[in-house]
């Protein structure tokens, strides 16, 4: 490895440290999330409002201690708030800003989250860094009288993006932009739509 590029490396792993407000010698921390802003309404918002709980998002990932490592020296990329977590917030804020209101009791539905993938690739080249963001949930629609499950799919979403060997941000912006897609796929299913619908009926 070449003077440069060892130097193009160390100067990434500690701006996405210090970005994160951890030192050289710590893990990454991202504060990823789903901002009401960056939300649009979608075919979800056709149906009447609803009355919607969200089950506790469960995380089936083997690791759950991470969502990365970081090149070079292998230092984890975590999340400042657990995964499960995250993911229910942003399940909020795309049923919420779609017109139905979350609540923690009398649901008309209910929706269950499981967390199967939410993992962040760095690579580094010469003079660039590729970040690749995936998430990968499996959502549930239930009738929130019987329990029924009315309809259930794996959704699926990754951002990808070359920067600067020393950009900040890239790494959060590339795992709210996953994270985001998967929602939104989710809110623009017309078979979601139609699990909504016929409990509305």
């Amino acid at each position: 490895m070449n003077a440069g590029r060892s130097v193009a490396i160390a100067a990434l792993l500690c701006s996405l440290a210090l970005a994160s407000g951890a030192g050289c010698a710590r893990n990454q921390r991202l504060d990823v999330g789903y901002p009401e802003a960056g939300v649009n309404r979608a075919l979800l918002a056709s149906v009447p409002p609803q009355r919607v709980g969200i089950s506790p998002v469960v995380d089936r990932r083997l690791d759950t201690s991470r969502i990365g490592s970081l090149p070079n020296d292998g230092r984890a990329i975590v999340t400042r708030r657990p995964v499960s977590d995250i993911v229910r917030d942003a399940l909020t804020v795309e049923v919420s800003r779609n017109g139905h209101a979350v609540l923690p009791d009398a649901q008309d539905v209910v929706l269950a989250a499981e967390v199967e993938e939410f993992w962040l690739d760095v690579v580094v080249g010469r003079s660039h860094a590729q970040y690749v963001g995936k998430v990968v949930l499996a959502l549930a629609v239930v009738d929130g009288r019987n329990g029924e499950t009315l309809f259930t799919r794996h959704y699926a979403a990754t951002n990808r993006r070359e920067a600067d060997a020393d950009a900040k941000d890239v790494a959060r912006e590339v795992m709210d932009a996953a994270l985001a897609r998967t929602l939104h796929d989710f809110a623009t299913d017309p078979q979601v739509v139609a699990a909504f619908d016929r409990r509305a009926r």
